[in-house]
């Protein structure tokens, strides 16, 4: 055995060692960061495309913003428009999931579950600074990318709608409201909030608007529109 190889080993042993005292810590830094991957890359590619626009958006920019590779974002996400849906999920499924808890959970009249839901739209989707850049990437980009607007249609919107439906019906059985079209149109009911987003994005530096009073107001044409006579 030669001096080379005799120390070769030594050092071998050595690294063997010191690795075996940090790799516990390390193994569970390195398990941290990856669970917190997917969410940096998602954020990083929120800002991205608010940035630049889907289109132009390409995955080097998400990967430099994120601090990784390109080669990372593939092990998570197939391609930008994975990357995109991912985003608009963590951006409004939260809000969704807690409207739906509401209303599984709600022990009040129709009226007060109706004006819960609503404020927790504003609260959470229209101050929502990340679903208001998504929304408008829809709006903008939309007819060059239908696969998004399909997606967009059948994970929010489509649940949003039928909440509100719901909420509606409810009224009705239990006789707070009247029988309306807003059954068949839950579009009415949820179009002053979809003004609001719009005016957000394009008039809040001429016309800044305060959104609580703007859901009240919201809310007292809704309710007094919704609402059964109490002279039948």
């Amino acid at each position: 055995m030669t001096y080379e190889s005799v120390n070769n080993m030594v050092n071998r042993m050595s690294s063997e060692v010191a690795g075996a005292r940090v790799s516990p810590a390390r193994r569970s830094a390195r398990r941290r960061r990856k669970e917190q991957r997917p969410g940096e890359i998602i954020e990083a590619a929120v800002l991205e495309f608010a940035r630049r626009g889907f289109a132009a958006t390409r995955l080097e920019d998400v990967a430099e913003r994120a601090g990784v590779t390109k080669g990372t974002i593939y092990v998570y996400f197939k391609d930008k428009e994975e990357l995109f849906k991912a985003a608009a999920r963590s951006s409004l499924e939260p809000a969704l999931s807690e409207i739906e808890s509401l209303g599984a959970n709600f022990d009040g009249s129709a009226e007060k579950l109706i004006r819960v839901h609503l404020r927790t739209v504003y609260s959470k989707l229209v101050k929502n600074r990340r679903a208001v850049q998504l929304l408008r990437l829809i709006i903008a980009e939309g007819p060059q990318f239908p696969e998004l607007v399909d997606f967009y249609y059948r994970e929010i919107i489509t649940h949003g709608l039928a909440l509100l439906k719901r909420t509606v019906e409810l009224g009705i059985a239990r006789r707070e409201f009247r029988k309306t079209a807003a059954i068949d149109f839950p579009q009415v009911v949820f179009a002053p909030v979809v003004v609001a987003i719009i005016w957000n994005l394009l008039f809040s530096r001429q016309h800044p608007i305060d959104f609580d009073a703007y859901a009240e107001a919201h809310l007292d044409v809704l309710i007094n529109g919704l609402k059964a006579s109490r002279n039948k």
